[in-house]
């Protein structure tokens, strides 16, 4: 088990980190460099420090390191068929932008990178306000514009609003290497990453990507 740097390090969520460059632009609070979301009109406070989540996930404390109890590594491995041998677990952070805080969890298939990565990070705020101008974000910053544009399909009957983030040049091919699955649903945005660096990601994994949100959430 080892800590990581805070969020959005997976090849899957620097997709999202570019998609959202033009939105996202006020450093974190705590001046660790992580990027925020736009603010739109008005601030929004920072989620509680001992967590607040509308879907009853485990409290947090920013400072400290992710509870990762929300996905237990029996579950990741009925998933997606791996056990887990090294969890890298971030620091709880407070977010930039419109506030909240940060954290998640990486749960690989081997110690060196050459396995499977599935990534849950989580941006909680006090109210589902923060999460819509997330996604909205997302949403505006990832329309695709020919080769090395970023491409969000819709995900139905999943949460509030989801979408699977992904290169779009790279959809089908060997070389892609991650895609993402990025939920909003009430104050929580749930992103969860799958990333296998010598394959490629499958068509199916994204069938996976939804059973492992609907595991984070207890669905």
């Amino acid at each position: 088990m080892t800590s990581r740097a805070i969020t959005l390090l997976t090849p899957a969520a620097i997709l999202l980190s570019a998609a959202l460059l033009a939105g996202c632009s006020a450093p974190a609070a705590d001046g660790s460099g992580t990027t925020g979301e736009s603010t739109g009109t008005g601030a929004e406070a920072p989620a509680p420090a001992d967590g607040g989540s509308d879907l009853g996930l485990p409290g947090q404390t920013v400072g400290a390191d992710t509870d990762c109890s929300f996905l237990a590594d029996d579950q990741v491995a009925a998933i997606w068929g791996f056990d887990v041998v090294d969890l890298d677990i971030s620091m709880v952070i407070e977010a930039g932008g419109v506030g909240g805080i940060l954290y998640g969890c990486d749960y690989n298939q081997s110690d060196d990178g050459t396995g499977l990565t599935v990534g849950v990070d989580i941006r909680e705020y006090v109210s589902p306000d923060g999460p819509t101008r997330y996604f909205a974000d997302a949403l505006s910053g990832a329309e695709f514009d020919g080769e090395g544009g970023q491409l969000i399909e819709p995900v139905s009957g999943v949460g509030e609003e989801a979408g699977i983030l992904t290169k779009a040049e790279l959809v089908g091919t060997p070389q892609n290497l991650s895609e993402l699955l990025i939920v909003r649903n009430g104050n929580l945005l749930i992103e969860v990453s799958i990333t296998d660096i010598i394959n490629g990601v499958k068509p199916e994994y994204r069938d996976l990507l939804v059973d492992t949100y609907e595991a984070v959430v207890g669905g």
